[in-house]
């Protein structure tokens, strides 16, 4: 007759077949400890933490490691750019500029400038006919002077799906010239 093992000699060879990972997943692995790390280092980064703090950070790491971090940071700052955020757009260039400098960061950067700007245009022109709509409705109401205060475009629905309708577009341009910014801090080694 065969040999009987043990049901602890069984689970040992198959504990034994799992343990292996492929090399395919070694990588993926890797991977995704990088873009964690990234992530975490580009969300302390947005909330407060400045560019040296983030050197502090990186030296943690080996050169390799340190350059994979880096990449992940970049294209996680990268991804939190928000269409009429100003604030978080110049500190997530600011970053990414510092972390991966280059002409044509620079120059997606200077896109992405020009479609704030010609949103904000249009926002600007768009909230400006809402408060004209606004204090008509309010004279025709017979409401003026210092009982008008200032006109909130969100507190009508409609207005506010107008505001969505010509944010749109804005938001789809800066989705691909996100994606142009993130494809090309991917290519750079």
């Amino acid at each position: 007759m065969g040999e009987i093992k043990s049901a602890w000699e069984i689970a040992m060879e198959k504990a034994e077949k799992l343990g292996k990972l492929s090399p395919e997943e070694l990588e993926r692995q890797r991977a995704e400890k990088y873009a964690l790390i990234g992530k975490v280092l580009a969300d302390k980064y947005l909330g407060g933490l400045g560019l040296w703090q983030l050197e502090v950070e990186l030296d943690k790491y080996s050169v390799a490691e340190r350059e994979e971090v880096k990449k992940d940071l970049a294209g996680k700052l990268a991804q939190a750019i928000e269409l009429g955020n100003d604030e978080r757009l110049i500190k997530a260039m600011e970053g990414i500029s510092y972390f991966e400098p280059g002409a044509k960061i620079k120059e997606i950067e200077e896109e992405i400038e020009q479609l704030f700007q010609e949103y904000q245009q249009a926002e600007q022109k768009e909230k400006e006919r809402m408060d004209g709509e606004a204090k008509e409705i309010l004279h025709r109401l017979r409401i003026s002077g210092s009982a008008i205060g200032a006109i909130n475009p969100k507190a009508i629905n409609e207005w506010q799906q107008d505001i969505e309708k010509l944010a749109q577009p804005y938001k789809e341009r800066l989705e691909q010239l996100k994606q142009k910014l993130i494809v090309h801090l991917s290519q750079r080694s």
